[in-house]
């Protein structure tokens, strides 16, 4: 199949890219040339702004394709120019996430409003996002979905190459060889999904019609403490203590370690049922994970402990004073 893909060069378009390019796809990623690793698959690109319509419809034309991948769409004005430069017949699959949810809004506006795991008819989010950069998938729906789209919402991805760090929380401290790290209550709970299985997600997307909107998560969601015992696990930092601390007197980057006033799980069976989609297994998914950002830590990675150090001495000097004497 001819697949156009629109952002195919960091972290989720990578593994899309690689694996449709591994099925014997003929590919055209379309990016504007500002991030392209010498190491990415051998497929065709074209570098060009995606939210420049008559630009996107110069190279999506004589490519020609039979299906478009959106998964740099961040908006309205990307997911228009994106539907302008390709006919009715062209199979569409977009990449959305689970922040489309009203219980998304809620978790960080400090209010429980959903149950959980959420399915595909749960309530979406009524406030728009306004700051910042124009990220909003409940636009990017709202072209797609009409079109006969299939559109993918995301749990949280992790994975080889996550930009975002999904790890870092506990691999930062692993790295240091600190062996006390402080936790909160550790109830959040947050969906999660390996990178290469949402690959797989867009490969089976495109073996069919399946227009409409499907969650992709994988069917079980550890608790954030227990998630940091099994990045731990995963690190061999066994000898790693969480110490619970105070909720109010946690780090800023272990704010999810305590208490979350809504849980954002979603539910995947529609995907399950409806498009065949089977996760592989997410222990193995977590451990190749883990080892890789272990190799690969982040440039701008901090060694600031002082935040730690701060509450683990208070926590001590607490349970000392509550010694008998």
């Amino acid at each position: 199949m001819r697949i156009a893909i629109l952002g195919g060069t960091r972290f989720i378009g990578r593994a899309v890219v690689e694996r449709l390019a591994a099925e014997g796809h003929q590919l055209l990623v379309v990016h504007r040339g500002e991030n392209e690793p010498e190491n990415l698959v051998e497929v065709e690109h074209a570098h060009v702004d995606r939210n420049d319509p008559a630009a996107l419809s110069g190279v999506l034309g004589p490519f020609g394709p039979e299906a478009l991948v959106d998964i740099s769409g961040m908006n309205a004005t990307a997911a228009d120019a994106a539907l302008a430069a390709v006919g009715p017949e062209v199979k569409l699959i977009a990449i959305s996430s689970c922040d489309v949810y009203r219980a998304y809004d809620s978790l960080h506006s400090d209010r429980t409003t959903d149950v959980v795991p959420l399915t595909e008819d749960s309530p979406l989010r009524e406030r728009r996002f306004v700051d910042g950069p124009r990220y909003e998938n409940l636009e990017l729906e709202e072209r797609y979905l009409p079109r006969g789209a299939t559109v993918l919402r995301l749990a949280a991805v992790y994975g080889e190459y996550d930009y975002q760090h999904r790890f870092e929380f506990v691999l930062r401290r692993v790295r240091a060889g600190r062996k006390r790290l402080p936790v909160g209550s550790g109830q959040f709970l947050f969906g999660r999904v390996y990178v290469g299985d949402v690959a797989a997600a867009v490969s089976l997307a495109l073996a069919g019609d399946f227009p409409g909107a499907f969650n992709v998560v994988e069917p079980t969601t550890a608790p954030y403490r227990l998630f940091a015992e099994q990045i731990l696990a995963a690190a061999d930092a066994d000898d790693v203590e969480l110490v619970r601390v105070p909720d109010d007197l946690l780090p800023e980057d272990l704010a999810l370690t305590g208490a979350i006033s809504q849980h954002l799980v979603t539910d995947s069976a529609k995907a399950r049922d409806v498009l065949g989609w089977v996760p592989a297994d997410p222990a193995a998914s977590l451990r190749a994970s883990v080892r890789w950002h272990l190799a690969h830590p982040p440039a701008d990675a901090s060694d600031d402990f002082s935040a730690d150090d701060a509450v683990l001495d208070r926590k001590m000097v607490r349970s000392t004073a509550a010694d008998p004497v």
